[in-house]
């Protein structure tokens, strides 16, 4: 499974999605995870209301099941929406490695109904390509 994670300084979930200056991408499986890439953003955002700064952001994270954030406003929350893409908020300000870890142990044990579909999702994208 592909998952985000927008990030201020590169070390923890640690950013709103729309501000974030970094999006660490990662593929994540029950045997563990590994960085793909990692996009940067430039640093001349402007104040809220600057939608245009979210059109790059949910490009990048298309084909991600999730995205790790500290929070995301309404446009972004639909944007992600539209693409099947959750928003994960319980690992606000905890290291990217936490979030990670517990995602891999989560699809070790007894993954959610939600996470399963997921995987089956991703699967049959796979199968398909």
């Amino acid at each position: 499974m592909r998952v985000a994670i927008a990030t201020q300084e590169l070390a923890r979930v640690d950013a709103h999605f729309g501000w974030a200056r970094h999006l660490m991408f990662y593929e994540v499986s029950a045997e563990g995870y590994r960085h793909l890439r990692t996009a940067s953003f430039g640093s001349g955002l402007l104040p809220d209301g600057d939608h245009g700064k979210l059109a790059p952001r949910l490009k990048e994270v298309e084909g991600c099941s999730l995205v790790f954030v500290v929070d995301v406003g309404p446009d972004g929350e639909h944007g992600l929406a539209r693409q099947n893409i959750a928003p994960m908020r319980q690992f606000a300000g905890q290291p990217i490695a936490a979030a990670l870890d517990a995602l891999r142990d989560s699809l070790r044990a007894n993954p959610s109904r939600w996470l399963r579909q997921q995987e089956q999702r991703v699967r049959r994208t796979q199968a398909d390509d």
